[in-house]
């Protein structure tokens, strides 16, 4: 255990004298705590439900004016996008699983606007994703997500929506954002 809290001071000092002196406390605790024991289980599954549609793929969303997203909530200009995959046969289900990284907004699982070069970025505008049913996509939450059944080894298109959310008065400029994504098979 001292070592674990040695490493935690080390940490602690190249945070902050403030972190510092809080991992000191808890090693302090630690080191009186009877041992316990964690045990952590998944699967990694190296089977995925390929795509057939190119994995990169450039969403236009339509053009708006400012007055389209007036306030906070607003939502305006959608778009329908299409992820097209092809499971082997035995799978019964898969999920198109949009990760959250460094352009999500952890409050509203959107995506923020990401600055580009010698353009000029629209403001209080995020880009929020749906199902193909309208219902809203949480970027990172699974349970957001749907399950897709899988009844052939054909490809199958599966559809999104994608729109402009607004978090305030819009003001006008550009839209650029991004996301990654994986097939989960189930």
């Amino acid at each position: 255990m001292k070592n674990i809290c040695r490493y935690i001071r080390i940490a602690g000092l190249i945070s902050g004298v403030t972190a510092s002196a809080l991992l000191g406390s808890i090693c302090a605790h630690a080191q009186r705590s009877p041992s316990v024991t964690l045990n952590f289980s998944g699967t990694y599954n190296a089977m995925t439900c390929p795509l057939v549609s190119s994995p990169d793929m450039t969403v236009t969303l339509p053009t708006l004016s400012t007055q389209s997203l007036p306030a906070a909530g607003v939502v305006a200009g959608s778009k329908v996008f299409t992820i097209t995959m092809q499971c082997a046969s035995g799978v019964t289900g898969a999920r198109v699983y949009f990760e959250s990284g460094s352009s999500t907004d952890p409050n509203t699982g959107n995506l923020d606007l990401q600055n580009v070069s010698g353009t000029t970025s629209a403001t209080n505008v995020q880009v929020m994703l749906a199902n193909a049913n309208g219902s809203r996509i949480k970027v990172g939450d699974r349970s957001t997500m749907n399950i897709i059944p899988i009844t052939s080894t054909d490809p199958m298109p599966v559809d999104f929506i994608a729109s402009y959310y607004a978090t305030g008065r819009a003001t006008a400029g550009t839209v650029n954002t991004f996301v990654t994504y994986v097939v989960e098979m189930l």
